[in-house]
């Protein structure tokens, strides 16, 4: 009977490991402190619709990131700028987390339809009554979980404990959107090499979503750096890529 209990537990180790599923809400501290540095980082983002794959867009994004002590906090601040060469896609976006955790405190956004700012609390998401033509100023979600921000996930997944096999239920959230705060399942599914320019092989854990049967992202980070260094992604009616660029472009 022993030897049988031993061989069932045997044969079951690998499927057991590979089911590891981290609940997160926000993000471990050590972590943190290992991969998040500051830095200015830029990407191309190309979409191709499948039914005319001459219609294109593209975008460059500039993602700067600080660290700042505000009234006493120790905050990170990330501040983007989207670009393209449709002017009405423009949009900036900033920031601020919690040094710690890496869990929301403020959100600001603007774009052509408008400018939108948040102000989160560990029992909500209010507008923000300090800025100026706030679209959302009345905006009050209540919450019953801490939440990551989602608009951040490219800075979130390299702090992740990326190891083969581990699956993260994350509890993200698009400030202002209309779809309310939610696990969403992400799972490292392997492992592939990324050639850049030099011709170096940089090893990359693979993070993948499923949005449903037919849409899915994958992202590939890589393990020394943890750095997020491409994305693609199949939404249906259309792919996307993110690269990496390798020499950034003073943007203002």
């Amino acid at each position: 009977m022993k030897i049988k209990i031993i061989l069932f537990v045997i044969l079951w180790l690998p499927l057991l490991a590979a089911a590891q599923m981290d609940t997160i809400y926000h993000l471990d501290n050590k972590q943190i402190k290992k991969y998040l540095k500051p830095s200015s980082n830029q990407y191309l983002e190309f979409i191709q619709m499948k039914s005319n794959p001459q219609k294109t867009m593209t975008y460059v994004w500039s993602r700067d990131v600080r660290f700042k002590t505000i009234d006493n906090k120790a905050l990170i601040e990330i501040e983007q700028k989207w670009y393209a060469s449709d002017t009405t896609r423009n949009r900036y976006l900033y920031s601020q987390m919690s040094a710690n955790d890496f869990s929301p405190v403020y959100h600001y956004s603007r774009m052509a339809r408008g400018t939108e700012a948040y102000d989160f609390y560990n029992d909500k998401i209010a507008g923000s009554d300090s800025v100026v033509n706030n679209s959302k100023k009345d905006f009050d979600l209540k919450l019953g979980k801490p939440l990551l921000n989602w608009e951040l996930d490219m800075e979130t997944f390299p702090l992740l404990d990326l190891k083969m096999g581990k699956h993260f239920a994350i509890n993200f959230y698009h400030p202002g959107g209309r779809t309310e705060p939610k696990l969403y399942e992400y799972k490292v599914t392997g492992e592939e090499n990324i050639v850049t320019v030099e011709g170096t092989r940089i090893p990359c854990w693979k993070l993948k979503i499923d949005y449903d049967e037919k849409s899915w992202a994958i992202f590939y980070i890589s393990k020394k750096g943890r750095e997020l260094l491409k994305m693609e992604e199949d939404f249906g009616t259309g792919t996307r890529y993110k690269v990496k660029l390798s020499n950034s472009i003073p943007i203002r």
